[in-house]
């Protein structure tokens, strides 16, 4: 970020090279060059510069873009009064409970370079529009502003405008003749409203720093305020204002269109009625919305295209902006887990960072439509909120549906010791048991660096248990270091288990969850006094160095040759880094959504009395 709080630009270059760009003079390019983040792959100083410029549409490389600078692009700017960058999506005049958001340079040059149509002339960014007045107002205000006028009152709160115009069934005979008078209003009509005056009131923190004995009072006082009758229904309405204010269509835009779009999703089981109905709600508020902001010149700027990959945007007071094509709102993070997991240490089978770094790098396209896009599909094809697997796992999932993004595909002719083979979901798999304490000190012993660097729980205090084949617990990162290590010893692309896999695997063999027991795992102290239920409240450290066992006798389950912990209290991780309870298989907090309900991944449930271990599997290559 600079100093005028314009942000930063990064260019992506081939082989993970990051630009940071701050203006467009050779100068300024040249220290970009020098800012330039590598991952491995060293580039040279020419080399960059060269990327530079064609990344700014300019051929011939960096000699060229200065004569172009000086010859064509200042007089370009010139020619358009563009003198003093400025930040131009930035809300200046926000509201304390504005929940119209300002837009990214990256969402502007996507909606502009990567959508269909014509390239609009002005775009409403909002930069210096009046976001401070009613349509920020507190809900509170809302209906402070209405209590003195019941019929003002039932119209707003009832949402009668709406009704009236999303349902030709709606009728408005059974209303009083001065409500059938106000709805029939033209909605940019002014109204005059009492709200209560602010101004003075005492402030409880003011008591508080002053030590007085009591706060002060103050009569309360009320001023006129003229509205309009579109801000008091978008007010009404504003919790759905993502869905109609955003940068989809042109309904930001000086461009006509009949067709816009409403971000409103819903499970295919919803009532087709339902939906249509919400949807139309929408466009009514969106028809407001467009109507209001386009009242006047507050908030818009001019869209001025230099060439096919940088364009400028412009108020009329001489202050500019740009967005250049495929550019990005900050650098790359390599470290997918941040300090849990050095990149290093994560297994093949972690799809994200391969999805995160080509979506980064690679994909070129307008990523608020493509989110847009997915979240439909992914309803349109079964999905439920209930088991909302996250943005960007849907969105990974849609572009493998386009044939955008193809993930890697595991899988291996090499049948290990120890692990049975099994048909799950269409494919032949190779599963193991539970890895075993055993197996986990031995890996440690083996990897002494992840061991003292690791983040999370301590690992000995909970596999302390005389015998070392029961099941080890530990943390999912834990768990991707150890696969990870493992995958170098035997050239096997190993995972864990998906949920959906699981479930297969189980099929009916699981019990009715039991809300509200207790822990059969047993708290034991380091002078080994065994506690009768969940310990008190210690320091973090006492608690920490607490050692948690199995019951006696711990039962298993089998289920297609293999075994499973018969415990409400002993969890398995699975590959979308969620657990799962082993006896009832519902969510770490005993739900039934157990991809929208995990604990902490740096966890092995210990605090609620648990512990997390995982089983190893692998898909075998098909004939």
């Amino acid at each position: 970020m600079t100093n005028n709080s314009i942000p930063t630009t990064y260019i992506p270059l081939e082989k993970f090279h990051i630009v940071p760009l701050t203006g467009l003079s050779p100068a300024e390019l040249k220290i970009s060059a020098k800012r330039t983040s590598r991952d491995r792959e060293k580039i040279t100083h020419t080399t960059k510069l060269n990327a530079i410029a064609k990344r700014l549409g300019i051929t011939g490389g960096f000699a060229a873009y200065e004569k172009e600078y000086n010859g064509s692009l200042l007089p370009f700017m010139a020619k358009h009064n563009l003198r003093k960058r400025k930040n131009l999506l930035k809300h200046t005049k926000d509201g304390d409970y504005n929940l119209y958001f300002p837009f990214s340079h990256q969402q502007v040059s996507e909606r502009l370079f990567f959508f269909e149509g014509p390239t609009p002339k002005k775009l409403f960014t909002g930069h210096d529009f009046d976001f401070s007045g009613p349509i920020s107002w507190h809900s509170q205000d809302l209906y402070d502003a209405l209590n003195e006028d019941s019929d003002w009152s039932d119209i707003i709160l009832g949402n009668y405008h709406i009704k009236r115009a999303i349902d030709d069934n709606f009728d408005i005979s059974h209303l009083s003749d001065r409500q059938q008078y106000l709805l029939k209003l033209d909605v940019t009509t002014e109204i005059t409203v009492r709200l209560l005056d602010q101004t003075g009131l005492p402030n409880f923190l003011d008591f508080l720093n002053n030590k007085e004995t009591e706060p002060k009072k103050r009569e309360k006082r009320y001023q006129q305020v003229s509205v309009k009758i579109l801000d008091l229904i978008l007010l009404k309405n504003r919790n759905g204002s993502s869905s109609i204010y955003h940068l989809l269509g042109n309904s930001l835009t000086d461009i006509p269109s009949p067709s816009e779009y409403i971000k409103l999703y819903a499970p295919n089981t919803v009532p087709t009625e339902n939906v249509e109905r919400d949807l139309n709600s929408d466009k009514y508020l969106q028809l407001l919305l467009t109507k209001r902001i386009g009242e006047g010149n507050a908030g818009w700027v001019n869209v001025l295209p230099y060439n096919e990959n940088l364009i400028f945007l412009s108020d009329d007071r001489g202050n500019y902006d740009f967005v250049i094509k495929n550019q990005r709102g900050k650098v790359f993070n390599h470290q997918l887990f941040g300090n849990n997991l050095k990149r290093a240490d994560i297994p093949s089978f972690i799809e994200d960072y391969r999805f995160e770094r080509w979506y980064y790098f690679e994909y070129e396209g307008n990523r608020e439509l493509d989110g847009h896009n997915s979240e439909k599909h992914y309803y349109l094809n079964g999905g439920t909120v209930s088991n909302y697997p996250g943005i960007q796992t849907i969105l990974r999932e849609y572009y493998q549906y386009k044939g955008v993004y193809h993930p890697e595909h595991r899988s291996s002719n090499v049948r290990l010791d120890g692990f049975k083979q099994v048909s799950i979901d269409e494919k032949e798999m190779m599963v193991s048991e539970l890895i075993t304490i055993g197996d986990l000190i031995n890996f440690l012993k083996e990897n002494a660096e992840y061991s003292k660097n690791r983040q999370g729980d301590s690992l000995a205090p909970i596999n302390s248990e005389s015998d070392i084949t029961l099941p080890a617990s530990c943390t999912f990162f834990d768990v991707l270091a150890y696969i990870n290590w493992l995958e170098k010893q035997t050239g096997v692309p190993l995972r864990i288990l998906s949920y959906s896999e699981y479930k297969s695997l189980r099929g009916e063999n699981w019990s009715e969850p039991k809300r509200g027991q207790d822990s059969d795992m047993t708290f034991i102290s380091t002078s080994g006094e065994k506690y009768d239920s969940h310990p008190p409240y210690m320091a973090q450290n006492d608690f920490d160095n607490l050692h948690l066992r199995f019951p006696k006798p711990l039962h298993n389950i089998e289920e297609n040759g293999l075994r499973f912990i018969d415990s409400n209290f002993f969890c398995e991780w699975l590959l979308e880094g969620v657990q799962i309870r082993s006896a009832s298989l519902t969510s770490f907090y005993m739900g039934d959504y157990v991809l929208r309900a995990s604990g902490p991944q740096d966890s092995t449930g210990k605090y609620k009395g648990m512990k997390t271990g995982f089983r190893l599997c692998y898909e075998l290559k098909k004939h």
